[in-house]
């Protein structure tokens, strides 16, 4: 991330910008079509717009108090996606991104924050564990075209625990 950039997290507004999701989730995680959501499936998330310098670089989504398989988990916050325009990627980002993921839980008081990835993922996979995310299972067949397993993830949330600054 460019040392001047101003990032910013915006709250998506639903259902005026379902549509914009939509697109948006076609361009980060086009090559597995299968794994984009559907509108309707935006619609039930708390998604946030991630801008640098005004400019729409990555998107989050969250879910409150599910486990990954959308099971009521009181106290869990599950990422249901972390997405990155490829253009933006490699440049710090994605450390921000999972950064705010993580205080947002503490300011909410979830216990935990738990996601999933491609086990090809491996990107997605290290900067989770780089923020102290646990593997917690592996599941076969979890995805489609191509049929890949899924790594979940899950990082109990303190209080007082803090990503020390010089990782970021």
């Amino acid at each position: 991330m460019p040392n001047h950039a101003v990032l910013e997290f915006r709250k998506a507004v639903v259902p005026e910008e379902v549509a914009s999701l939509c697109e948006f989730d076609r361009k980060v995680f086009g090559d597995f079509p299968d794994d984009l959501f559907p509108a309707e499936y935006w619609a039930e998330l708390e998604s946030y717009w991630v801008l640098s310098d005004g400019i729409k670089v990555g998107c989050v989504a969250l879910q409150p108090n599910v486990d990954y398989d959308e099971q009521p988990r009181q106290g869990t916050l599950f990422i249901a996606s972390t997405g990155l325009l490829p253009e933006f990627r490699g440049h710090g980002y994605g450390n921000h991104m999972k950064d705010w993921q993580i205080q947002y839980a503490r300011e909410r008081q979830f216990k935990r924050i738990v996601t999933n990835a491609r086990e090809s993922n491996v990107k997605s996979i290290r900067l989770n564990a780089k923020f102290g995310f646990q593997a917690r299972e592996r599941i076969s067949g979890y995805y489609s075209n191509p049929n890949e397993a899924a790594i979940v993830m899950e990082l109990e949330v303190g209080q007082e625990d803090s990503i020390p600054r010089e990782l970021l």
